[in-house]
């Protein structure tokens, strides 16, 4: 009798656990399709202010920590998330080939309602959601290996959406597969420390005003994260 009770005892303690798990966190990596940099925002041209380049297969990374509210359908997470992309080219000074990479990084922190569609089963989940975020970025530009140094680093604010689903692998571990939609955009101010330097023979003019830029993502981005629960 003692060990029926004992193994009666640890079922009713782990169905306890089970369902207390309110808490899960997620690692994730994401790919975003695209974005643009606009190196002339504020210019007095219109031309000018509408020029960007793309940057295209944004490789990014993050955690978010997500907790669901006791016999609802609902949950609210907080992430963050780390992207970065820059591109090389060559600039011709002088008849020769000079170096320039361009690009930008940014640590997007989000906050997320999510809504768990009630079809949800116990192995496959359906979700979907939306926020808002803060975006803490800067422009990553060099040339002739001198790099800009950042005098102003860009703040934005935004909205996202989102949908997913995700499978159950044990009582605590599941995997994640997600489509959202983010409105990242960024200001950033960046400097040459010098107005020449030597690249090889070469001497490489540099601009030394304060150069404002902008960051725009409107991509598609992919996310897939592994979950724990606790």
């Amino acid at each position: 009798m003692i060990p029926l009770l004992f193994v009666l005892g640890l079922v009713t303690v782990q169905l306890a656990d089970a369902q207390s798990k309110y808490f899960s966190l997620s690692v994730k990596g994401s790919l975003t399709t695209g974005s643009q940099l606009f190196p002339n925002p504020t210019s007095a041209y219109e031309f000018q202010r509408a020029q960007f380049f793309s940057l295209k297969d944004i490789i990014g990374y993050g955690v978010e920590l997500r907790y669901r509210f006791p016999e609802t359908d609902l949950a609210i997470a907080l992430s963050a998330d780390y992207l970065r992309k820059v591109e090389a080219s060559d600039i011709r000074v002088a008849g020769k080939l000079i170096p320039e990479e361009d690009g930008y990084r940014v640590i997007p922190v989000e906050l997320t309602g999510y809504f768990i569609i009630p079809i949800s089963g116990e192995r496959i989940g359906v979700y979907m959601g939306g926020g808002v975020g803060a975006y803490f970025g800067r422009r990553v530009w060099r040339r002739a290996n001198v790099e800009a140094t950042t005098i102003d680093a860009g703040n934005g604010y935004g909205i996202h959406v989102l949908s997913g689903i995700s499978y159950r692998f044990t009582g605590f571990f599941s995997l994640n597969v997600e489509l959202k939609f983010r409105d990242l955009q960024f200001d950033s101010v960046t400097q040459f420390p010098v107005s020449q330097t030597l690249f090889g023979s070469t001497l490489v003019t540099l601009p030394t005003q304060p150069q404002q830029s902008r960051v725009h993502t409107d991509g598609m981005i992919i996310q897939l994260g592994a979950v724990v629960d606790f």
